[in-house]
């Protein structure tokens, strides 16, 4: 009897430590909807900072330098931080695990429904919209080596290391969802065009 006694308020420890870390993460998430942009791996909302400017004012290839833009999803109102490669001064993004028709929801599946986004990046802040690069073009076999090249690792330890873990991710990710066994690759590439 004596160990029922002990069990019972163990039991209602923990359900209310498990009631409280539920709440921390849901204000958590509801304080990242209502941030500024995307925190670290975690979506933001909309961009409130950074100098409005054209698309076209933007050195594409100055910035090629850089590994990482900011992109607010317009009809979402969400943001995210996403790696990006230029090709003869365009920016291109990419979703490499399993975008569309998977059994993950992935941002990609916005862009089908409004292609409408704001990309921000070095303090800048400009309309744009997305246009999907279909597999098997010129275009996305030119920006796709592009692309692995770029993020290829040979740049230094932390290169390597992001690569490395982003190639498993998505390795894992393609088996667990299916899509290795598909014909069609599961990635999706956009172009950033003006609005």
């Amino acid at each position: 009897m004596r160990r029922k006694l002990l069990t019972i308020p163990s039991l209602g420890r923990a359900a209310i430590l498990a009631a409280l870390l539920f709440a921390v993460v849901q204000a958590g998430l509801f304080l990242l909807s209502r941030a500024d942009g995307p925190f670290f791996i975690f979506t933001g909302g909309p961009f409130r900072s950074g100098e409005q400017v054209e698309l076209a004012e933007m050195d594409w290839d100055a910035l090629d330098t850089l590994h990482e833009l900011e992109l607010e999803i317009v009809d979402a109102e969400s943001s995210l931080t996403l790696w990006f490669s230029v090709q003869d001064g365009v920016a291109y993004v990419a979703c490499d695990l399993d975008c569309i028709d998977g059994n993950l929801s992935r941002w990609p599946g916005q862009i089908e429904l409004d292609d409408r986004v704001v990309v921000r990046i070095e303090e800048k802040r400009a309309d744009a919209r997305l246009v999907h690069v279909p597999h098997g073009s010129t275009e996305y076999a030119i920006v796709r080596a592009g692309r692995d090249r770029k993020y290829a690792g040979s740049g230094g330890t932390r290169e390597a290391a992001e690569t490395a873990a982003h190639g498993t991710v998505v390795e894992v990710g393609e088996i667990l969802t299916g899509r290795s066994q598909r014909a069609e690759p599961g990635d999706r590439l956009y172009r950033v065009d003006p609005p």
